[in-house]
């Protein structure tokens, strides 16, 4: 995977790049040469319309100046001229404002010097002895000398807008070239590196196709599978399709061969448990026997002993019922405190004799929905336990509590602990070490422990003596039979 990013995403990014820096440039060309044709834009219609007011205004005192040549009767124009002469004033500020080319410039210097030649000559603010060969003097000098370079001026300004709009027109059309030259190059670009990742890919779904063939290999013989060389997707999920079927088919082929495996191991657990209980009633049918057998009359003692040891053939043989058949859990709601005191008062006798003291603790009742008569045989089994490691005495304490939606029972002893060896296959047949007994009493805990959804740990106090806890689900939903 890191190869194929490495050879194919590293150019697409590169090339992507590379179009991003360069529409970055044309957009920012285009937007410079925007402004900058904007404002020759501005610059230009500014000065041509100072041009075209300052030639209206001409236009108007010329004509005013033609009319008192034309009619020498007619009132003197001082008074009615000196509006136009200000407004002539204030065309010439603002045209040499706006001129920024020399060319601008020398017309304008022309218009001023025109413009006071022109007043000298009118030199009449009063409109006193206005004569009419003064004012067609005038009116000539303004003409020629003011009027003239005034149209040249807005002249000039309008071939530069002209100028200006066909500059945009070349610039416009060189960033349409550049931006299809952009464009061709983007194709191009897509089109190789579409090419490249399209056999990437393909190199890829090959490499995934030949992983796919190496699987089926793995499988055995027996899976079959033909994977094709199409090096597409659709081919690959067809390969996908076909190898998960062979996966599931060998699954369920391993699945029945773990069944198969597990019943041959249950069947050589049984029959050692098998060989177990056979020892342990072929000692007490061999003390009965001698005692038959001895011809004498059997006395009570006798007796005694031959109900004590058909008592521990029933046991084992119980026992070998319990592990082999176990009975079916009847839940109704129970509360788990007095289910530990009931089997701690019928383990106290013994208890008593070996000068063991029994503790029970809890923080309330705790209620939880489960088979009291199975928790019971738990509580015993791991009780009967701790007093066989405890035959000089000791204590052996349970403890109950309750947290959130579990409840636990933890089952504690002051014994010598449980030998490394064992620690190990603690819930397995036969792990006991003891002398008497099959080794199935935790396994039959185990057992009834996972059937109520819940757990048991056994080992090792940190102040010595075993301990096992058991742990139970509280929110079983139903009250009644499960």
């Amino acid at each position: 995977m890191k190869r194929f990013q490495s050879r194919v995403l590293l150019p697409v990014v590169g090339v992507a790049v590379c179009l991003l820096v360069l529409g970055a440039l044309t957009a920012t060309s285009l937007i410079w040469q925007q402004s900058d044709l904007a404002d020759l834009y501005r610059e230009n219609l500014n000065s041509r319309r100072a041009a075209i007011e300052f030639d209206e205004c001409l236009s108007d005192l010329l004509l005013l100046l033609r009319n008192r040549v034309e009619s020498p009767d007619s009132p003197p124009l001082g008074k009615s001229i000196e509006p136009l002469h200000r407004r002539a004033h204030e065309h010439l500020t603002d045209i040499r404002r706006f001129a920024d080319q020399p060319a601008e410039r020398s017309l304008a210097d022309q218009l001023d010097m025109g413009f006071a030649r022109y007043l000298a000559d009118w030199g009449n603010p009063a409109g006193v002895g206005e004569d009419a060969t003064r004012v067609a003097a005038a009116a000539d000098r303004l003409e020629t000398e003011v009027l003239k370079p005034c149209r040249e001026y807005k002249q000039f300004n309008a071939e530069r807008i002209d100028d200006n709009t066909r500059r945009h027109d070349r610039e416009l059309r060189t960033l349409g070239w550049g931006m299809a030259g952009i464009g061709l190059l983007g194709a191009l670009a897509g089109v190789v590196l579409g090419y490249g990742l399209a056999r990437a890919v393909r190199r890829s779904i090959r490499g995934v196709q030949v992983r796919i063939r190496n699987a089926a290999g793995q499988l055995g013989p027996e899976a079959n599978l033909t994977v094709s060389d199409d090096g597409d997707f659709g081919g690959l999920h067809a390969d996908m399709d076909q190898l998960s079927e062979r996966i599931g088919e060998v699954v369920e082929r391993l699945q029945q061969r773990e069944r198969e495996v597990r019943r041959a191991e249950q069947l050589a657990a049984l029959g050692q448990l098998a060989a177990g209980v056979a020892h342990e009633i072929r000692n007490p049918l061999t003390s009965i026997k001698m005692l038959v057998q001895s011809g004498e009359p059997l006395t009570a003692e006798d007796l005694g002993v031959i109900e004590s040891e058909v008592r521990r053939m029933e046991g084992s043989l119980q026992t070998f019922l319990d592990y082999a058949r176990p009975a079916k859990a009847e839940r109704r709601r129970t509360e788990l405190v007095a289910v530990v005191r009931q089997a701690f008062g019928l383990l106290r006798p013994r208890a008593e004799r070996q000068k063991v003291e029994l503790v029970v603790r809890s923080d309330g009742e705790v209620s939880l929905v489960a088979d009291p008569n199975q928790l019971h045989q738990v509580v015993v089994n791991l009780g009967l336990n701790a007093l066989d490691a405890m035959p000089a005495g000791g204590t052996l304490t349970a403890t109950v509590t309750r947290q959130n939606h579990w409840a636990t029972v933890e089952v504690a002893d002051t014994g010598p602990g449980i030998p490394s060896e064992v620690l190990s296959r603690l819930f397995e047949p036969f792990a006991s070490k003891k002398d008497t007994g099959l080794g199935l009493g935790l396994v039959v805990c185990k057992r009834i422990a996972d059937d109520h959804g819940g757990s048991i740990l056994g080992g090792n106090g940190s102040a010595g003596g075993a301990r096992f806890t058991i742990t139970l689900p509280t929110d079983t939903a139903g009250d009644g039979h499960a």
